[in-house]
């Protein structure tokens, strides 16, 4: 059983957080840390794959490789991203001075940076920001709000999300995380720009961490799309300091249970990331069932979810189905056009638009208009080619995205 509880990284004890302002970008705060209380502790990661990739995550995949994080520095503002050797050293001197004021080594931390790619860090403001996170770390429950807030660029609202859940042996563990993105969204991770932190209090092995880490992230943030764009910094991290005392979660045996809550937690953060994509008005959630394999699934939906004519379709509830179909044929996945069926479906009920390939009359159109009125709209897809199915979310292209991108820099 899965319970959602108040708050975000602080609900799992034994991490501590915080988020300042250092004047990195125009307003708000800018600089955030996240440290475990119990000094290194088992942590994984996923990133981007980018061949462009920011400073901070190969610094940061070089300090993972033991398996172990400390501690996380985060700025806001500024990507460090195609800064050449001078943001290698700049992530490194993040890394550095946060673990000299944490009594930590510098190997220990991980760095992320988020914002506009190809220029410097202004290291004394990041510098006196890190300084001001030290000593604003706390456990409250406003620490971290302002660490999810201190990690937002164009987004409109903090993301976090935290929950309890009883694992298989019966212990109760906690799950947290934070995250930011509402642009540039189309992570392609593996062993998103959008960020994601997860800390939780289970006892699990780094390998076991890894791997349960990356069949969350398959099944939520490489299933969101905003624009089709992946950025250079994508990056999640999770921590795991083993307070709970559980039985030892292991490559061998990943908990089910852990494994839902931790689907669970990724699921929802990806979830709030489409919904907050830049000038969106509506969240999509395309549903495909009965594809031939996992993998057609996965590029049925996430074709819909990112096409472009569906996206201004869904922003003028306009139900024009044919670009759905359009969008199925061209995604890569094996069917029979004349076998497919089609239904919207929102909180004003359903409506089916095409029945094993044959069309339904105009007035299914007119029940559309009225369905695609609400705030999340799902497009459910039966492909009548097999048994497996996926879930992707997108959201709907505004006037507001294109305003936004075209006035980014300046």
């Amino acid at each position: 059983m899965i319970t959602v509880l108040e708050g975000g990284l602080t609900a799992v004890p034994g991490f501590l957080a915080a988020g300042v302002r250092a004047n990195v970008k125009r307003r708000g705060l800018d600089i955030m840390m996240l440290v475990s209380e119990d000094g290194p502790v088992p942590a994984a990661g996923s990133f981007t794959t980018n061949l462009v990739r920011g400073a901070p995550l190969l610094v940061t995949m070089e300090h993972l490789k033991d398996g172990k994080l400390a501690a996380v520095v985060a700025n806001s503002g500024n990507a460090n991203a195609y800064t050449g050797k001078q943001g290698i050293r700049d992530a490194r001197q993040m890394a550095r001075l946060a673990a000299k004021l944490l009594k930590l080594r510098s190997n220990d931390l991980a760095v992320a940076s988020t914002g506009l790619i190809g220029m410097r860090l202004p290291m004394r403001r990041i510098e006196a920001g890190i300084r001001a996170a030290v000593e604003e770390l706390s456990s409250s429950r406003e620490a971290s709000l302002n660490a999810a807030r201190a990690i937002m660029t164009t987004d409109t609202f903090p993301k976090e999300i935290a929950i309890r859940v009883n694992l298989e042996d019966g212990t109760t563990i906690n799950i947290a995380g934070v995250a930011k993105g509402a642009g540039m969204i189309r992570p392609r991770m593996r062993v998103a720009t959008m960020l994601a932190l997860i800390v939780t209090d289970a006892t699990v092995t780094p390998a076991a961490l890894r791997a349960a880490l990356q069949n969350s992230v398959e099944r939520s943030f490489n299933m969101i799309t905003v624009d089709d764009d992946t950025s250079t910094n994508d990056m999640v991290l999770i921590m795991a300091n083993g307070r709970a005392k559980n039985r030892p979660i292991t490559i061998k045996h990943i908990d089910k249970m852990f494994q839902s809550g931790l689907d669970y937690v990724l699921i929802e953060l990806a979830r709030m990331i489409v919904r907050d994509g830049e000038g969106a008005a509506h969240l999509i959630e395309v549903r495909v069932k009965n594809a031939r394999n996992e993998g057609d699934a996965r590029r049925a939906a996430l074709a819909v979810a990112g096409s472009n004519l569906v996206k201004a379709a869904v922003f003028g509830r306009d139900p024009n189905w044919g670009r759905v179909i359009a969008a199925l044929g061209y995604s890569g996945a094996s069917f029979d056009p004349s076998k497919i069926s089609l239904e919207f479906v929102s909180d004003r009920g359903r409506v089916n638009l095409v029945e094993r390939g044959k069309p339904k009359p105009r007035r299914a159109l007119e029940r559309a208009r009225d369905i695609m009125r609400c705030r999340e709209i799902e497009v459910h897809v039966d492909l009548a080619a097999g048994k497996a199915e996926a879930v992707a979310w997108g959201c709907d292209l505004t006037y507001d995205y294109v305003r936004i991108n075209s006035r980014y820099t300046t």
